[in-house]
């Protein structure tokens, strides 16, 4: 098969892959070695991977070979490089979810993501770094995972090495795990797209939880319709989003959510998603400023949630394993214990009420818009201790409320040349109608961009 240029070829979209693939003019091996190459060029400086599956990617790339030779019927993942948060269980596959306490786990059984991935073809070939267990610190042992925007900055959390691994072209997708942001957040850091899909529409068996009420899974990818593709393999329930993308959204109406918008952001990123929102409406749809009752409380609501749940699925390791966690997860764990049950059931009480709420404002309105972080990517990880910026006061509610969100660029910052995302919300289970709107603004808006230190390879 014919080859094509390295740089050209990572970037190049789901799509367009599964084309050359089709027509025979580049082949899986040959886009398996170069991703896997890329990995080893430039893991060394973004560190976004505990576990590199190479030799099982390779035999799937030349299985998957064999069947484009001979032609036969392949669906739109079949033989496409993708990593996965290493917090999906994998069997006889080291599955640490970041953590010393499981730095030599090795499962006796498959998540369902991870089989759900292999049963469409994908070419699973690596495990992404990832805070420890998902709940806002890196463990000590792993290290910071970095930005390809910039070396010297965080690639956010908690999926963090999804994100950095496909922004710098190193796989097409990644799935990612989102409790409060933890998809959404590194993807706005990272410049590319991820979704956190209506809550259960993909399966969490298998899953090494932080948070069942909370938790959900979703992809991470460079463009909106390469994460449509994405989500129609790993969803529970048979989608198709083929007529989705029409490439108009006129008359579709359209919420600012303004408190989000306006509180405490970086001095930049209004102007950038304001400048988004000014686009949306130059497209054709209806914009108009609306407010969310009880959004601003939405803390109170998730923490005796998420810290109580998480406390629970440590009570095995926690405290005797306490001095192996990182000290911010330990901190949060011994918390965890001491929230009374009452607060905690009446927390799912006003999460109920918080969803209902949510769902109103869906009467008037078919899509939410807000900033998706206050800020660009920091130098170090976001904490929940952090009080310069509350970094998931614009994700976290739909956590709460289970509700569809989606984040895109919108831009970059003029003084550090950093990403900054816009976050669209949905109705439950209407992912078709927020990957419009969000594949019309990408599109408007200039498209997918390199990172700036990875455009020649550097």
């Amino acid at each position: 098969m014919a080859g094509t240029g390295e740089e050209e070829l990572v970037f190049k979209s789901i799509t367009e892959i599964g084309d050359l693939y089709r027509s025979k003019k580049v082949s899986p091996v040959e886009v398996t070695n170069t991703v896997l190459k890329r990995l080893d060029e430039l893991n060394p400086k973004l560190n976004a991977f505990i576990t590199v599956m190479a030799e099982k990617a390779l035999q799937k790339a030349h299985e998957a070979e064999e069947v484009f030779m001979k032609g036969e019927t392949a669906g739109k993942l079949y033989g496409i490089p993708i990593s996965i948060k290493d917090i999906f269980r994998t069997k006889g596959i080291k599955t640490t979810a970041g953590s010393r306490i499981l730095k030599d786990y090795i499962p006796d059984e498959d998540s369902a993501l991870y089989n759900t991935l292999n049963d469409a073809g994908a070419i699973v070939f690596g495990k992404n770094h990832m805070l420890e267990f998902a709940y806002g610190f890196v463990h000590p042992d792993y290290g910071q995972c970095n930005n390809p925007w910039d070396f010297n900055r965080t690639a956010g959390g908690s999926s963090t090495g999804s994100a950095s691994a496909v922004a710098a072209g190193i796989g097409f997708a990644s799935i990612g795990t989102d409790t409060g942001g933890s998809i959404r957040l590194p993807s706005s850091f990272c410049g590319i797209v991820g979704l956190k899909p209506t809550y259960e529409t993909v399966s969490r068996k298998g899953l090494l939880h932080l948070s069942h009420s909370l938790d959900h899974i979703g992809p991470l990818t460079r463009t909106v319709k390469d994460n449509a593709i994405v989500l129609e393999s790993i969803a529970s329930k048979k989608v198709n989003y083929d007529a989705v993308f029409s490439g108009s959204i006129k008359g579709l109406k359209i919420g600012v959510i303004r408190s989000l918008t306006d509180s405490r952001a970086h001095p930049e990123v209004p102007n950038l998603v304001n400048s988004a929102f000014q686009l949306l409406g130059e497209s054709g749809a209806e914009m108009m400023d609306i407010e969310i009752p009880g959004i601003d409380a939405v803390m109170e609501i998730a923490f005796p949630i998420l810290l109580s749940e998480a406390s629970f699925y440590h009570k095995g390791w926690y405290p005797e394993l306490a001095s192996d966690y990182a000290a911010g997860t330990a901190e949060n764990l011994k918390e965890g214990f001491n929230v009374p049950a009452v607060s905690y059931l009446e927390a799912l009480a006003r999460k109920r009420t918080f969803a209902e709420k949510v769902n109103a404002v869906f009467d008037d309105f078919d899509i939410l818009v807000c900033p998706t972080s206050p800020s660009p990517a920091t130098e170090r990880d976001p904490t929940f201790e952090d009080t310069t910026y509350d970094y998931t006061q614009r994700t976290l509610p739909f956590n709460v409320s289970g509700h569809p969100a989606i984040t895109v660029p919108a831009g970059v910052t003029p003084s550090q040349n950093l990403p900054v995302g816009i976050q669209f919300i949905g109705r439950y289970f209407d992912e078709a109608t927020i990957y419009r709107a969000a594949d019309v603004f990408q599109t408007v808006n200039g498209g997918y961009k390199i990172p700036c230190p990875l455009a020649v390879g550097k």
